[in-house]
């Protein structure tokens, strides 16, 4: 899927698509689920290739998803070191049980807290929120928000 932004061009592969797929809220007591989304940035282009899923370390119940740091920081190294080092966090995903997915509070406060409070590689990152029928991305050059999009499922 590749998406127009304001100052660059976003891919993103369809194996993580099919990730997102995979953990989408359908049945009443699906629980939230989520990951850490790494890619590579070449100009103008932002790759999402990868992204992790829920493991057991996670705290995963209907309306919550907590990831757990170390299984985070065991998948951001183990995509660097593979990568050569081109392949780097870019940001989180996790899902609503809802059909058009919107940030909470926490949802934001927790990601700025991750960007802002970590030593990364990149000055663009993502917070993707999954729903039922649409996918909300958000995006944050240099630590501060600065677009949204929304892409419904019949556009994928």
């Amino acid at each position: 899927m590749n998406i127009r932004c304001y100052n660059f061009n976003l891919s993103i592969s369809q194996s993580v698509l099919k990730i997102f797929n995979r953990y989408v809220q359908i049945h009443p007591k699906s629980p939230e689920s989520g990951g850490i989304l790494t890619g590579e940035i070449y100009d103008n282009i932002i790759n999402l290739l990868n992204c992790s899923e829920p493991s057991d370390l996670d705290q995963r119940s209907r309306y919550n998803f907590s990831r757990s740091f170390i299984a985070a920081q065991k998948f951001i190294n183990e995509k660097f070191k593979i990568s050569r080092g081109r392949e780097i966090y870019l940001g989180e995903w996790h899902t609503h049980p809802e059909d058009h997915p919107s940030p909470s509070n926490t949802d934001r406060k927790n990601f700025l807290k991750t960007i802002k409070n970590n030593h990364l590689n990149s000055n663009v990152h993502f917070m993707i929120i999954i729903g039922r029928l649409s996918i909300y991305i958000e995006i944050y050059i240099d630590k501060k928000f600065d677009e949204k999009i929304i892409v419904t499922r019949s556009d994928l």
